[in-house]
């Protein structure tokens, strides 16, 4: 199978036309006189499309177009514009503090936009795979009850006697990890090795188990796994909402450093004029 039949077609044309732009800022955009001119009143027509589909999401009700089309769109014109941002600036970084704060804005708002597309295309399905999806609104109350099935749990096994080896054991491994999120990079990169920790755990404490405890201790596993689970939900959630924060309101400066951008230029060029 051919790789333009794995990829979109959108996503092929968008990549030839990187790749023609680049090849032309080598090799004929330095005999265009005013070029940077150009490339920098499209490049902020770009940046103005872009920002405006945070703001078509924010008004479904207009007939506007489809919701895909437009985030097709803003991915290829995303990838584009970033292409163009390197030809404009000549592939170079530039030397005032000004240019490199717009430059790096440019560039953090280019990589998390990258970064957002693919957790956007990937978290849904990883979430789909995961069984089940709590609403992020109700993990807390979700994470709550689970620590209130456990301590119940325990203390249910204890009740006429001394503490048993599953309860000091809860206190000490597990207290804690019913009460809060945990192990939210884990999660992100889809490592095993809480799950494994805990599993050898279980495994240890099963061999000093006694016959009245087993039954009490498989529901204390699943009560873990569980908890596992929810924490998955939350570090990938979690992961989505705090790059709309950091995506969305960096947008909106990359705007206003390109505004100013806009003006400091034609001012500099009216005064050597």
């Amino acid at each position: 199978m051919t790789a333009t039949r794995n990829t979109p077609a959108a996503l092929v044309v968008t990549a030839l036309a990187c790749l023609g732009l680049a090849a032309a800022s080598v090799w004929f955009i330095a005999a265009v006189p005013l070029h940077a001119y150009l490339s920098g009143w499209v490049l902020l027509a770009l940046m103005l499309i872009l920002t405006f589909f945070n703001l078509r999401k924010k008004v479904p009700f207009l007939r506007l177009g489809k919701a895909s089309t437009w985030l097709k769109l803003h991915i290829c014109m995303g990838i584009f514009s970033g292409v163009l941002f390197f030809v404009h600036m000549g592939w170079s970084w530039p030397a005032g503090i000004f240019g490199q704060l717009f430059a790096g804005c440019f560039l953090v708002v280019f990589l998390s936009g990258l970064v957002g597309w693919w957790m956007s295309r990937s978290f849904p399905r990883r979430l789909t795979v995961a069984g089940y999806e709590t609403p992020f609104e109700r993990i807390p109350d979700a994470r709550n009850n689970l620590r209130k099935m456990a301590e119940a749990l325990v203390l249910r096994n204890d009740e006429g006697k001394s503490p048993s080896l599953a309860a000091v054991r809860y206190a000490d491994q597990f207290g804690l990890f019913f009460t809060k999120p945990a192990n939210f990079w884990a999660h992100l990169l889809e490592s095993r090795s809480p799950q494994a920790a805990h599993t050898s755990q279980f495994d240890e404490m099963e061999r000093y188990m006694e016959k009245g405890e087993l039954k009490m201790f498989a529901e204390l596993r699943d009560l873990v796994a569980q908890k596992h689970m929810l924490d998955y939900q939350y570090s990938l959630q979690l992961a989505l909402r705090l790059w709309l924060f950091l995506h969305i309101p960096l947008s909106y400066s990359l705007i206003i450093f390109s505004l100013l951008h806009l003006v400091l230029v034609h001012s500099f060029s009216a005064a050597v004029a």
